[in-house]
């Protein structure tokens, strides 16, 4: 047996809104908005539906339109709509309001139509016109007499008696019989007469069962006899033609088209063919038709992926030119109430329903529903359809009577649905101090038919003044409009009465000073598991970094295409695909069959299912699209989104590699290429510099500068800028990246004049060994947003995503105290609880801080992803409730859309973390990194000072004084206090750390004791015991002691060594590939150290 005082051992391991200005100039003004999260109601073609139907009572046949009691209270005034509710769901068959042939009856429904116009109320018709069922001795259904009798009796319609649930049969006319179709034509085109301009119309469904395919548990059409393919065809594009010539100002929404394709029908064996011959092309054909499900409820995750499924395969074929309506089970079935949030998350991610239905309340439990159905029910009536927000608005506030007035907004959608149909915009100028309407202007061009969610979309409205125009301050209100000019549309916007919004104010004077329209920016994404076709790809289920779905291509050859993607404006845009895959496989992305760019090689996203980004430059015109990725080899592929971004006006992007002149350097360097498809610029050394002549800068200001690039080593790097030869930044240094293929940005700050310059990096430190990609430059500026931490859009724990627990499986929201004062919070976190919060819009590129309000009763974890990218966040112990703190964190955004998503990591004590809001903010001095100096070694039972120093963005570098949080890996070794001060206890390593505003700089402090005697046993030792499979390696000539290591490959390898002493350490390297080591002594666990060192 060895003895010594302490053993170290040598090896390597390898195991398995605010709202605020900002003038760049004396005319312009910019003002900000953020969507105020209240539910919007009275919007056309979307928000929640009510169920005014009785339901059926037990033992009773039911009602019908003409003798239910609930339509006879709400008629005499005794019942009002709920003001919650927008879109009232009436089922009315045909024999209600065509009794006799001919002999029409609509005072009731004219009674009915009048209350609706006095709430300010719109109706989905579901009118009951193919096959009843037997009504005189089925128990289970209503007494519905969809044809009429005088249909057979009288005019003499063929039928059959069509067999359904293997007991009763329904009576079902013969639809291709001229008698049936030339008295359905007439009941409709009688009902268009008197109903189709009525303001309450929100749409009528064409509500013929059997025909097109709904799984009703009726007779369906696959066996309705058909003579043949054609009759069918010509028969369902009859009806489909009867709506449309009738109503031709109301909606007309298209029923379920089924749950399969007909493996025996030649003519709808497939999605594409079943579309055709089902009649559900003909229908798409007509513009402002909309198209439904009746099944999206909980009993599993909605949307298939699959070759049989037709209802899915339309709505994702459609749900961009046709608003998608779903509807559920009744309220209390077991398919509903078994899990509230999977109704939501089906009807809102995956069917993207302007209106789901949850069914058979009626005014007698429409609280009920509510109260069962909590926080789910207000998500979905929030987020159903669309939801629009002006997150920013410039514009001229200076002009002059006669002058021009432009008005440049920024749009985004915050709702899962769209809008049909476009709305003029609207802006008054209106006295301040009487209201009173000085002057209005319309821009009838604003069509927001194409604004979905995950987009954002400028447009410039300009008006010419009148002359007579008075001078004066006046207020700016703006409003999308009617046909008429009414205000019509709820936006997500404070400020707002009666539809109009208040943005801010102008001023009328005797002069205008100049303006410049600021030019159009746009954005666009595109889900990947939304393809309208494919071949060998399919999609899966969530990744783990959110979303809804994703797309799997495994093999060569496999393809995804997306035929309705809409480009807003003609430009470069830059193309980010968020995937998942291994270093080395190759796709390309097609916009109508052209491959636009070229084969992409895939770096490493750093495991399955992990994710990373990667980016190119596309050219694109406006208009609709088919936009195809395709695999070129195999092995697996995960692909989450795609977005694209028009090129920012405010940015500077150069080319690393096209210097208008150089000295010394290589400008062909393909080490790199993978990261953006272009080549880098290597072999640069001290004195070695690149000039970019003619650079644009479009306005004086602060800008982001970035630096792209990786390291070949870790020798040090430094550079500086010079602009029309004079030095703008100073020296800067860049941090080593950890090899060449792993790429970085390092960021800084430099002040820009407005014009044409000459840029010129001029390298003082470098040693060929780095590969630099590009440089950008961002226009930076002042903007605050705050989020409430109870706004999200998803909540719910990524280990129970399709489970229900009760209604506090996820967080709770509840009331706290943050000092003396209430404040609404999220709480009740378990471990992987997550939070999402969608489509927050984004001015600037550049660095945000991100202020945490919180509350702990412990050091807490969570991690904050910004589009799936990771941010670990640390919340101090606060003293729990009542104590609230901010904890801070700095991050670079792009301009434009982000997700967010809060994860809970750590096993919570007490009440655990509370969150109330959190804050971002634009800074131009952004903390890059913490640097610490101190003594490396002390002896036990010194001190010293450990200093902290701050270093920002432009280059600065000030003493950390206050805020900051001092910690030690290891206590016991030594510790550290509040103010820095460290005080070394017994033998061993620690690892001193200060974390500031979320970044946090490292000190590896070794205390020695001369009590204590240390031998060093390499791995060679002949008394080490080496169990598993282990290899060897030897003259590595990488530093390790005795140039040698032993390593092991499989989980489970150990080794042995018996030794007398007080404690042992191990030394390992570390890396991308290694795993973790337990360290056992006398056969209990002692520590866990990782030999994994994170790529990023």
């Amino acid at each position: 047996m060895k003895k010594l005082g302490y053993l170290l051992l040598l090896c390597v391991c390898a195991l398995s809104i605010t709202i605020f200005s900002d003038k760049a100039n004396a005319a312009e003004k910019t003002v900000y908005f953020s969507d105020t999260h209240e539910v919007l109601h009275g919007n056309p073609y979307t928000g929640t539906a009510f169920d005014i139907n009785s339901p059926k009572p037990a033992g009773s046949p039911g009602y019908t339109f003409s003798n239910d009691p609930a339509i006879t209270d709400y008629i005499n005034g005794v019942q009002q709509i709920p003001a919650d509710a927008d879109i009232v769901r009436l089922q009315i068959a045909w024999a209600d309001f065509e009794p006799t042939d001919n002999g029409f009856s609509w005072d009731r429904l004219d009674a009915f139509m009048n209350r609706i116009n006095a709430e300010g109320k719109t109706v989905e018709f579901q009118l009951l016109m193919s096959e009843s069922p037997d009504v005189a001795n089925d128990p289970n259904v209503f007494p519905y007499i969809y044809p009429p009798a005088w249909l057979f009796d009288v005019k003499g319609a063929s039928f059959r008696m069509a067999p359904y649930n293997g007991i009763y049969s329904a009576k079902q006319p013969i639809y291709y019989d001229p008698i049936f179709l030339t008295e359905l034509k007439k009941a409709i085109d009688a009902f268009a007469a008197r109903y189709d301009t009525n303001p309450g119309m929100a749409w009528v469904d064409l509500r013929a069962f059997s025909l097109f395919g709904e799984w009703s548990g009726w007779n369906d059409s696959s066996n309705f006899p058909w003579p043949d393919s054609a009759t069918r065809k010509r028969t369902l594009e009859s009806m489909i033609d009867i709506y449309k010539n009738a109503f031709t100002n109301t909606m007309v929404m298209m029923p379920n088209p089924g749950a399969a394709v007909v493996p025996s029908d030649s003519d709808a064996n497939t999605q594409a063919k079943r579309y055709t011959a089902f009649g559900f092309e003909h229908a798409a054909a007509n513009e402002n038709w909309g198209f439904r499900s009746d099944t999206v409820n909980s009993a599993f995750p909605w949307m298939d992926y699959g070759t049989v499924s037709e209802n899915v395969w339309i709505n994702r074929l459609l749900r961009r030119d046709h608003i998608q309506v779903s509807e559920g089970g009744g309220w209390d079935s077991g398919i509903m109430l078994n899990n509230p949030r999977m109704v939501v998350k089906n009807a809102i991610e995956a069917y993207h329903s302007n209106l789901q239905g949850i069914n058979n309340t009626s005014f007698a439990d429409w609280n009920n529903m509510k109260a069962a159905y909590g926080e789910w029910f207000t998500t979905l009536a929030r987020y159903s359809g669309y939801r629009f927000v002006m997150p920013k608005a410039t514009y001229n506030d200076k002009v002059k009577p006669g002058g021009n007035f432009t008005l440049s907004q920024t749009w985004i959608n915050n709702g899962a649905g769209f809008s049909p149909k476009s709305y003029a915009l609207k802006i008054d100028f209106t006295d301040p101090s009487t209201g009173g309407v000085v002057w209005s202007g319309t821009d009838v061009t604003l069509d927001q038919t194409r604004w979905f969610k995950g987009d954002f979309h400028d447009v410039n409205s300009s008006f010419t003044l009148p002359e007579g125009l008075a001078l004066g301050t006046y207020d700016v209100k703006l409003a999308m409009v009617d046909p008429a000019g009414n205000p019509k549309i709820s936006l997500a916007m404070p400020n707002g009465n009666g539809n109009l919004y208040k943005i801010g104010t102008v001023n009328i004077a005797s002069s205008s000073d100049s303006y410049t329209d600021p030019a159009p920016r746009a954005q666009f994404r595109v889900e990947n598991e939304d393809y309208t076709g494919a071949s060998g790809a399919y999609g899966v289920s969530p990744p783990p970094e959110g979303e809804f779905g994703a797309l799997y291509m495994e093999h060569a050859g496999d393809w995804a295409e997306y035929s309705n993607v809409d480009v807003p404006i003609s430009g470069t845009y830059t193309a980010e695909f968020r995937f998942s895959t291994e270093e080395g496989n190759k796709f390309h992305v097609e916009v109508d069959g052209t491959d636009v760019t070229g084969s992409i090689i895939t770096p490493d996203s750093g495991g399955y299912n992990k994710y990373r980004t990667l980016e190119r430059q596309i050219t694109l015109t406006s208009g609709r699209h088919t936009m195809k990725v395709v695999r070129e080899d195999g092995r697996w592929f995960f692909m989450n989104w795609m977005r694209f971004t028009l090129a920012n006006p405010d940015e500077i992007k150069i080319q690393a590699e096209l210097p208008s002149l150089q000295d010394g350097t290589w400008l062909f360097a393909n080490d790199a290429i993978n990261d953006d498809g272009t080549v880098g610029v290597s072999v640069i050394d001290m004195g070695d510099w690149l000039q970019y002549d003619q650079v644009q800068v479009p306005q004086t200001g602060n800008y982001l500068f970035q630096m792209r690039y990786s390291t070949v080593n870790s020798d040090a790097l430094k550079f500086k800028l010079l602009v029309d030869g004079v030095d703008a930044t100073g020296e800067l240094s860049l941090e080593d990246t950890g090899g060449v293929k792993k790429m970085k940005t390092s960021d800084f700050n430099v002040s820009l004049e407005a014009g044409s310059h000459s840029f010129k990096i001029v390298w003082t430190e470098a040693h060929a060994n780095i590969v630099w990609n590009w440089m950008k430059f961002n226009l930076q500026g002042s903007f605050s947003k705050t989020i409430e931490a109870e706004n999200y859009n998803m909540q719910w724990n990524l280990n129970k995503e399709y489970e229900w627990a009760g209604k506090d499986t996820g967080i709770v929201v509840g009331t706290y105290m943050d000092g003396e004062q209430s404040v609404t919070a999220v709480g009740k976190f378990n471990q992987e609880d997550y939070i999402r919060y969608e489509n927050v819009y984004v001015p600037y590129t550049g660095l945000y801080l991100f202020d945490f309000r919180v509350a702990s009763d412990a050091v807490q974890m969570f991690r904050f992803e910004v589009d799936g990218e990771p941010n670990s966040v640390t919340v101090p112990d606060t003293g729990g409730d009542g104590n609230f703190v901010n904890s801070s964190k700095w991050i670079k955004l792009t301009a434009g859309i982000h997700n967010f998503r809060i994860v809970y990591e750590s096993q919570p004590t007490g009440k655990g973390m509370l969150l109330d809001k959190f804050t971002l903010t634009a800074g131009t001095t952004g903390l890059k990194a913490i640097e610490l100096q101190g003594a490396s070694e002390l002896k036990v039972g010194e001190t010293m000072q450990l200093n902290a120093e701050a270093v920002y963005m432009n280059g600065s570098r000030n003493p950390v004084t206050t805020g900051a949080v001092y910690s030690s890996s290891d206590p016991t070794v030594a510790s550290i206090d509040a103010n820095g001060r460290v005080m070394a206890l017994k033998w061993g390593m620690t690892v001193l750390t200060v974390s500031l505003e979320g970044q946090s700089g490292s000190f590896t402090l070794d205390v020695t004791d001369p009590s204590v005697e240390l031998m060093t046993i390499n791995d060679t030792d002949s008394d080490i015991i080496y169990v598993g499979d282990y290899g060897t390696d030897s003259r590595r000539g990488l530093g390790d002691y005795g140039d040698d290591i032993h390593y092991f490959v499989a989980q489970g390898d150990y080794f042995e060594y018996t030794f007398e002493g007080t404690g042992i350490a191990v030394v390992t390297e570390k890396f991308t590939d290694m795993g973790i080591i337990d360290v056992y002594i006398d056969g209990m666990l002692q520590s866990q150290s990782t030999a994994i060192h994170r790529s990023d």
